[in-house]
């Protein structure tokens, strides 16, 4: 059967790129701090949320925005083959949102020649008398939102009312509860050997090549 309002959810950090874009950025300006920051919340002493405003924080207190935005545009590739992804999702009408619990402040430098054509959801950064701000408006969840900051779930739940949803994701944790509500899901690991352990359907995210292709044969084509 043909599918139609498809739409695409793509994850940004391990998926879309090809790195841990956060990671990167942070092990640049404040490597000790990030460690520390990022053991606590490996061990699961502190949230995702907590872990990444207080890393972001203790680097734009020092380091201007631009230059976190110069940096990721510079030291962030996406993979190849996006770019013919997204030439035949607009030429064939197909929504693409990138879904990210990280930032937009070093997501958009990376996607900008995108910009028009996509829709990104991430965490929104902003500067105000000297005091840093973190906002989560577009996916806010009063549970799920203190611990992670954007709730995956939500936009999930909120596009799948009126569309086919095909998720692709690499994580465990909210990739995993986002992707679950999904009808088809492109999946790298660890995520993929997660679905295969509950059972749950799931195609291995090999490139973008092969995802136009999945999305070519939904559609009937």
């Amino acid at each position: 059967m043909e599918r139609e309002n498809i739409s695409l959810i793509i994850d940004f950090d391990d998926t879309l790129v090809d790195v841990n874009a956060a990671k990167v950025i942070l092990e640049n300006y404040e490597k000790e701090f990030y460690s520390e920051k990022s053991n606590l919340y490996q061990q699961k002493q502190i949230y995702f949320r907590e872990y990444q405003e207080k890393s972001f924080i203790k680097v734009l207190e020092k380091n201007p925005i631009e230059s976190l935005q110069l940096y990721s545009k510079e030291n962030i590739k996406i993979r190849d083959g996006f770019d013919r992804l997204i030439k035949y999702t607009y030429k064939n009408n197909i929504k693409v949102t990138i879904l990210s619990s990280g930032l937009k402040l070093y997501i958009e430098p990376v996607i900008e020649d995108y910009m028009g054509k996509i829709n990104v959801i991430a965490t929104d950064i902003s500067t105000e008398n000297n005091i840093i701000k973190f906002s989560y408006n577009d996916a806010f969840d009063k549970e799920c939102s203190p611990k992670w900051g954007i709730c995956k779930c939500k936009i999930v739940e909120s596009m799948k009312k009126t569309n086919y949803l095909i998720y692709v994701g690499d994580g465990v944790t909210t990739d995993f509860s986002a992707s679950s509500k999904c009808d088809t899901i492109y999946a790298l690991e660890p995520l993929y050997s997660k679905c295969l352990s509950e059972n749950i359907e799931v195609q291995k995210f090999i490139n973008f090549d092969n995802l136009i292709k999945g999305i070519m044969k939904l559609k009937g084509q």
